[in-house]
Parts: C-alpha cells; structure tokens; sequence
C-alpha cells in the first residue's frame, strides 16, 4: 500500500488531529514544555503547604531555630578541621537550604514546605532536559514526546512524596538536581570539552547534597560504555577529576561517618545465623533489597512511611534471584540489540540504589529501607517506561494510544501522591499510619505517644507509649528511654504525679544511661520540688542533673537556663548571670531567650 492509499484509509478523527498537533507543537517548545512542567509538578504537590513540621524536622528546625545559622555552614562542609562534634553527614547545601529558608520564612512550616516544593519542580523540570539528553544519546525516535511522558510519571511518582513532604529528606530534591545538571554536562563535554568543569562542579555539589551523590562517576561510566565512548582522550581527564573529587569528599568527612562500619544490621546478623558465612547474608539481603525496591518502583501505589526491616524468607530470596536474573537478560538483549536505552535505565535503578543497600547492610540509618531511597533512582524506571509506551503505540500503530496509557497512569499516581502528603501532614497523621504498618515496631508507637500528647490527648498517649514496653514489641533500649522520658512528662505536665514522673524518668536512664532529656527533665522535676518546698537539697539534685544533662550534651542551652534559675533561688546571683549567658550563646527559642536576658540583665 503506498503512502496516498494509507493516508486515505486510516485518516484519523479531525479533533484526533487537533490534539495531536497541540501535543506536538507544545513540545517542540522546550521552554514552554519546561514552564508546564514545573507548575504541573508545584500544584501536584501543594497539598503539602498545609502540612506542618514532622518527625526530624520538629528537633532539627522548629525546636532550634537558632542553630540554622549562615556561622554553622563552615562546620557543616568542612567538620574535619574545624573539629565540629556532632556531624554524621557532610550535607552543606542541604543544611544552607534550611538557613537561607529561616532567614527568608523564620520558623514557618509554609516556607519551609514551599521551598521544597519549588525544589521539586525544578528537579522534574531538569529530569525532562537530562531523558532529552539521553534519548537523544540513544538515537530514540519521538524523543521529545518519550520525555514529556516519563517527566509526568516522575512529577507525579508517588514515592517522592517523602522526598517533598518532609522537609528533613530535602536532600534528595537538591541532589537530583546537580546529579541531572551534572550527568547533561558530562554529555556535551563530548561536544565541547570546555564544559566539563560545570560537570565536575554540579558533580561536587551533588556530593555536598547527599551521599547518593558518590555514584555519579559510575553511571556516568555505565552511560559512556554504553555509547561506546570508553575510547575518547578525554576520558582519562574526566574520571581523574571525578575520582579526585570523591577523595576528597571522603577526606572531608573524616571522623563524620563510618564509610566500612564494624557491625552489620540485624537483617544481616539475622540471615548470618550466629555469624556464619556472613558473606551469604550481605549478599541474602542485598537481594531482598534490591526486589523490595524493584516491586515499590513497579507498584508505588501504597505508601509506607516507615519501614523497619528488610522482607525476607526463601520464597523472597528465589523471587529476588528469579527477578535480578530476568533484568540482567533485558539488559542483555537490549544491549545486543544496540537499542541500549533500556539497559542504561535498569543500570541506573541500581547503580543509584546502592547506598540504599549499603544502608539496609550496615546501621547507619534509623530505618533499613525508605521510599525517599528511591527518589533518583526512580528517574531511570520512569525514563524507560516511558519510552517503553510511546514505543509500543508505534509497534502496534494506534494513533493516541500512547498518551492514553500515559494519562491513565498519571492520574493513578496522582491519586496515591495526593492521598500520602495527607500522611505527612503533621505527626499526629504520620505516627499513625507508621503504627499502623509497623504494630509489632516500638518507635511508632512511642513518636505516635509523643504527638497524641502534644495534642493534648493524654489517654491516647498513654497507651500508645506504654505499647512500646511490651514484650513482644521489637525496639532497642534508645526507643524505650524515649517512650519512658514522653510518659514522665506526662505524669509531671499533665497529672501532677511527680513521683511516677521521676519513676519514669529514671526508667529512661536506666534504658539509656547517655540520654540527656531524662537527665535534664529530673532536673526540671527537682527544681519544681525545691519551688514548692524552699529545699536547698532538691535544688542541689538539680543542679547535679543538670550539669550532668550538659556534661553528656554541652550545647543544650534549655540546660544552661534552668541551672542560672536554680542559683537565683539559691542566691548565687553572678553564677546565675554566668549560666543565662551561656544559653543565650548556646541558642533559645522564644520567650526563654528573653528570660535568660532579664537573668543578664538583674540588677543593672
């Protein structure tokens, strides 16, 4: 049949044209294309504007302000020489987003959430130019339309909701965007060879954002090997750079982190069986790791905010082999194929999944395995299930079919993305649908306890943090200290019971004899008993609980302010100057900043 008669016989609908050529014109528009992206991504998310400040963000923002200061940012990047305690991370520009969105916001959950969200929509509007960059690489037809289609899916991919909508994970959104930024310069440094210091710079700052960053050379080099490109000179620059770079970063880190920890989680010294063949066991749960993943980047329709362990069992582990195998063969063929796309995004999946896994491995993270994991590596899923529909309609030669499909998928996800910012929105909503996934796990019910308390539902809090004693309950003696610590501030704020107020709080020692709050609550405890009774001995016991609360963790300025209190009532007026202004320089939130000033200020 020639190209007249075809014409002819399967004419397509005018209104099917309209649309067709209006898809086809907007993308041909890159700008405009990126403009709808990012508003499409920030409306998809502002739901969560309305959400408030939950589990990190609660101690690490909206309890001290004061430490998100452009002074600490120095420490933050470079702990190793300026001997900064306290530092686990090397996350800079992450920690300068939250002091440029105090500055900007103050304390303000609104701006805080806002910023994340236009984070976001930057990153999905960078993640459409890098598929562009990409299929283009790959010699894909229709790629503008491939990348249009795969960028919805990422805007609208339901894991990301953790990503977005607690601001503590912000550091992937900013990481995403120097990894994209970084892997599009990589790309025309072929071209133009002047442009690969923006490569190796966006590559740094990926690194300075989260620690996902370190595996950029490796895709980069899956990606070069692909395209065959193992053999241009400039290769040998590139990868010295990158290799330097990632030295440095571990140098930088120095005492920050343990990059090959001594201890292996419990999933690991579980599957060991009393430490044999601990090999197997990395391996067992690397495996399970991977298909967890796999079947969330798959099916993302039920979000979970907390996952405390790895799945595991035979049958998981012959599924993980059976799974890993077949995606091994695909990427076989499709490298024999030379269709190459395919096999590059399956190499990206987990090539940017691995310190996921390496975290699943070793307890460097208060949760083996988290949805948030999955934010940059989801990018490749949706890169070849996009391609993967507009190949199809191709294939199969129905006109439309492929932004059917596409549409039809992107509303699923935004039913599942709308529904999990409603789980973020405060603690209350979060705590409970953790302990509702997690029953048998004590730290959702005792942060659960912690928030049905601050809303003032004692009973509620009572029981949910009395579920983490029990028995049967898994969860280390950290989390019992805590849920010990939440049920002595219940007895002492809301019952007035200051005897089995202290019983708990002595509970929480006992559970973790390094836990400052319940140090620095038995003072509070004492101080009110020293009020009511004018006793010089229970001010001393709390002054002794106290010193001890700043002994095991100096900068608590709350510490510092109740001990000048204590020597007001003592008549150690000088001391008492002494130790307000030694909180004020360790940080308060108002009004006990203005307390500790009026301390300063007695008598003048």
């Amino acid at each position: 049949m020639d190209k007249t008669s075809e014409s002819n016989t399967q004419s397509p609908p005018k209104a099917e044209l309209i649309r067709g050529s209006a898809i086809t014109a907007l993308i041909r528009y890159k700008v405009f294309v990126a403009l709808f992206l990012f508003l499409f991504s920030f409306i998809a998310f502002a739901p969560s504007l309305k959400g408030d400040f939950v589990w990190d963000d609660v101690e690490y923002i909206q309890k001290t302000p004061f430490a998100l200061d452009v002074s600490q940012i120095p420490y933050k990047a470079f702990p190793r020489f300026l001997n900064a305690r306290g530092v686990s991370h090397i996350r800079p520009l992450l920690f300068t987003s939250f002091v440029i969105d105090r500055k900007i916001w103050g304390v303000s959950p609104f701006g805080f959430h806002l910023s994340s969200i236009i984070l976001y929509s930057v990153s999905t509007v960078l993640f459409y130019f890098f598929a562009i960059f990409i299929l283009g690489e790959f010699n894909v037809k229709r790629k503008e339309s491939s990348a249009l289609l795969c960028s919805l899916f990422f805007a609208l991919y339901p894991t990301h909701v953790e990503s977005v909508s607690f601001i503590g994970a912000r550091g992937d959104l900013i990481c995403s965007i120097f990894f994209f930024l970084a892997f599009i310069f990589h790309i025309l440094s072929y071209r133009k060879l002047r442009l690969f210091p923006l490569a190796a710079f966006c590559f740094l700052l990926s690194l300075f954002s989260k620690e996902v960053g370190v595996v950029f050379p490796l895709a980069a080099l899956g990606f070069d090997i692909l395209r065959r490109r193992y053999r241009n000179g400039g290769n040998v620059l590139r990868y010295t750079v990158y290799a330097g770079l990632i030295l440095a970063y571990f140098y930088l880190r120095g005492k920050s982190g343990p990059i090959i920890p001594g201890a292996f989680s419990a999933n690991v010294d579980e599957a060991a069986g009393n430490q044999i063949n601990h090999i197997w066991a990395v391996l067992v749960v690397l495996l399970n790791t991977c298909l967890f993943y796999v079947k969330k980047l798959v099916f993302p329709f039920h979000t979970n905010p907390f996952i405390p362990t790895v799945p595991s069992g035979s049958y998981h582990l012959f599924i993980s082999i059976l799974v890993m195998s077949l995606l091994c063969v695909f990427s076989l063929v499709s490298i024999i194929k030379k269709e190459n796309i395919t096999a590059f995004s399956i190499f990206w999946v987990f090539i940017t999944l691995a310190p996921s896994c390496y975290a699943a491995i070793f307890p460097i993270a208060v949760i083996p395995i988290a949805e948030r994991f999955l934010y940059i590596p989801s990018a490749g899923y949706c890169m070849v299930i996009g391609y993967l529909i507009v190949r199809a309609s191709e294939e199969i030669n129905i006109r439309g079919i492929d932004w059917t499909c596409g549409l039809l998928l992107c509303m699923s996800y935004l039913l599942i993305t709308t529904n999990g910012q409603s789980i973020w929105k405060n603690n209350l909503s979060l705590w409970k649908e953790a302990s509702k996934e997690a029953p048998d796990y004590a730290s959702p019910h005792g942060n659960y306890g912690a928030a049905l308390l601050i809303a003032g539902e004692t009973d509620k809090a009572m029981h949910e943090l009395s579920v983490t004693f029990d028995p049967k309950i898994k969860g280390s003696r950290q989390i019992r200290a805590y849920a010990a610590n939440n049920l002595g501030i219940l007895y002492m704020n809301e019952k007035r019971d200051l005897e089995n107020a202290e019983r708990w709080f002595q509970k929480a020692v006992f559970y973790d004899p390094r836990f400052y709050r319940a140090y620095y609550h038995l003072g509070i405890l004492y101080f009110i008993k020293g009020k009511s009774t004018n006793s010089v001995s229970y001010y001393r016991k709390a002054e002794w609980y106290l010193n001890k609360t700043l002994e095991i963790y100096p900068p608590y300025g709350r510490a510092s302010l109740f001990l000048a209190k204590i020597y007001i009532e003592l008549g150690e007026r000088e001391k008492a100057k002494e130790y307000a202004k030694e909180a004020l320089q360790k940080g308060l939130i108002p009004p006990l900043d203005k307390e500790a000033e009026d301390i300063v200020n007695m008598g003048n």
